[in-house]
């Protein structure tokens, strides 16, 4: 299957329904206008696998890994030099040595798809080709996700972005916590006390996110929840050169650039077209006619979070009932609306 082009033409989440619809295996490769690579693998039309081409040549997974603790530096230095001389993905040495364990390599692999397939969807202009694969050369070690969840999924964090940078301070801000916590006896959930554990009232947001396993997105969502309860508060910005760093500086996950923010409900309006080709049976080339009309869409994209967030809801219910939700209030029982999303 010869599949290649530009980003200004077709968006990465349309790419990857359109791969997974057809039952697709081989890596989908992505290069930005600066020449990084980056590589999305499916295997039969489910994403496996995600990894970058840094700069740095460093291993993104591995540098998780290690930062967060999962593993050793010391092993993580030494699976590099297995990796060199085998060519063979860390993660499968890291697991096969019994350097790491293999759920939480899995869990660090799950977060580094979204987060590569995230900064893709940003990305205002590239180049995309897909390439089949024989199954020997896929990596052993990977998770099944459906290009349906990839897709809402990345749908979720643009939906949310704009109220979690709300809620932020500027990145080079210092946190602490308040001591609320240990007076009142308050348990956290386990990702809340996870990042919760990071804040030393030294490090930065951006440190904080950088060391999470939980990945930047998670981490930050979780602090803004931990900043809105009072559990942790703002100590002072990082100096540099003497001065105090007053104004907010882009993140990892800037907002979408007005252009590309504008075909969120064309690509809503899709997941419900997938939904209900479940149904009635996909035709591609009805697909792929329209691709263009339904990212086309120029209604505003942040005005209708809660309008689209409702309709993402059914489309993930028929996807994965293979029926619609006999009302809102059934989508609410399993969790995957809220009262807010309804009311």
């Amino acid at each position: 299957m010869a599949l290649e082009g530009n980003l200004r033409d077709f968006g990465i989440l349309e790419v990857i329904q359109l791969l997974g619809q057809q039952g697709k295996s081989g890596v989908l490769r992505i290069w930005d206008t600066g020449g990084e690579q980056r590589q999305i693998f499916l295997c039969e039309g489910r994403v496996s696998h995600a990894t970058t081409s840094r700069k740095e040549g460093r291993d993104l997974l591995g540098e998780r890994l290690a930062k967060t603790g999962i593993v050793s530096r010391y092993d993580f230095e030494q699976a590099l030099d297995i990796q060199k001389e085998s060519g063979r993905y860390l993660g499968e040495i890291l697991v096969e040595r019994e350097m790491a364990d293999e759920t939480a390599v899995l869990n660090a692999l799950y977060t580094q798809i979204h987060e590569i397939i995230y900064e893709v969807f940003k990305m205002g202009e590239g180049k995309f080709k897909f390439e089949m694969l024989p199954m020997n050369q896929f990596p052993s070690l990977c998770v099944n996700l459906s290009a349906e969840e990839v897709m809402l999924n990345i749908l979720r964090m643009v939906d949310e972005w704009p109220e979690i940078s709300r809620r932020l301070p500027p990145p080079d801000m210092i946190v602490q916590h308040t001591g609320t916590l240990e007076e009142h006896d308050i348990t956290l959930p386990e990702d809340h006390d996870v990042v919760y554990r990071l804040v030393d009232g030294k490090r930065t947001v951006n440190q904080i996110s950088d060391l999470s396993v939980l990945g930047k997105f998670a981490t930050l969502e979780v602090l803004g929840d931990l900043l809105e309860s009072g559990y942790i508060t703002t100590v002072a910005a990082k100096k540099t050169d003497g001065d105090v760093v007053q104004t907010r500086t882009p993140t990892l996950l800037t907002q979408q650039p007005a252009r590309r923010t504008s075909r969120g409900i064309g690509i809503v309006i899709l997941a419900l077209m997938l939904a209900v080709a479940s149904f009635v049976g996909f035709q591609p080339s009805v697909f792929v006619n329209d691709l263009q009309r339904l990212v086309a869409v120029p209604e505003p994209y942040i005005e209708r979070i809660r309008h689209e967030r409702i309709l993402r809801g059914y489309a993930l219910f028929a996807l994965e009932e293979n029926r619609a939700p006999h009302d809102l209030n059934e989508l609410v029982s399993i969790g995957i609306l809220t009262k807010d999303d309804v009311r």
